[in-house]
Parts: C-alpha cells; structure tokens; sequence
C-alpha cells in the first residue's frame, strides 16, 4: 500500500468512528425525552451518519468521492436554504449544513 491508500484507510476510519461514536451517544429509551431542539439535532445527525455510511461500504470508496457526495449534499441545503421564507425550515437547513460540514 503506498502512502495515499494509508491516509485514506485512516481517514475513512476515522469518519465511521466518529459515526459510530455518535450513534452511541443516544440510548434508545431516552431519545424520546429529548427537547424539541435535541431531537432535530439528533434526527439530523443520525441521518447524515447513515446516509456517509452508505457512501463508505461502496466498493469504490475514497476521500475525495466521500468529499465530493458531502459537498454535493451542502450545495443541495444551501440552494434549499436560499428557497425559503420560513423560520424555523431556516433554522433546520442552516443546522444540516453545519453538521455536513462537520465532516470535511
């Protein structure tokens, strides 16, 4: 394995960890006694972990097509973002787009 391949294995680890670290934060039994806000934060975050964890068990994974698909995704919520009037759908697209940026 050269160098690239390495970086890319650990980094692409790193990013499932980070998931997977995530998705334990959250009992089952007490997801439902979250606030309004923490449940928003936690559907968004549970969904981009799974929606990354698709892209990662692609056969043809790598840092670049796993920064482009979180790209691609950001661009999408923010011409969403520029669509809206609404408050709270703001609030929403603006909370989606910082945690997909978390991840580059």
């Amino acid at each position: 394995m050269n160098d690239n391949r390495i970086n890319d294995f650990f980094y692409l680890q790193k990013m499932e960890e980070k998931i997977f670290k995530f998705k334990q934060m959250y009992h089952p039994n007490l997801i439902a006694n979250l606030s309004k806000e923490a449940y928003d934060l936690y559907l968004i975050r549970n969904s981009i972990g799974d929606q990354i964890l698709e892209e990662l068990n692609k056969k043809e994974r790598s840092i670049h097509k796993i920064k482009e698909f979180i790209t691609s995704k950001i661009s999408e919520l923010e011409s969403k973002l520029k669509g809206t009037s609404e408050l709270y759908e703001i609030d929403l697209l603006k909370l989606n787009i910082d945690e997909w940026k978390a991840f580059l």
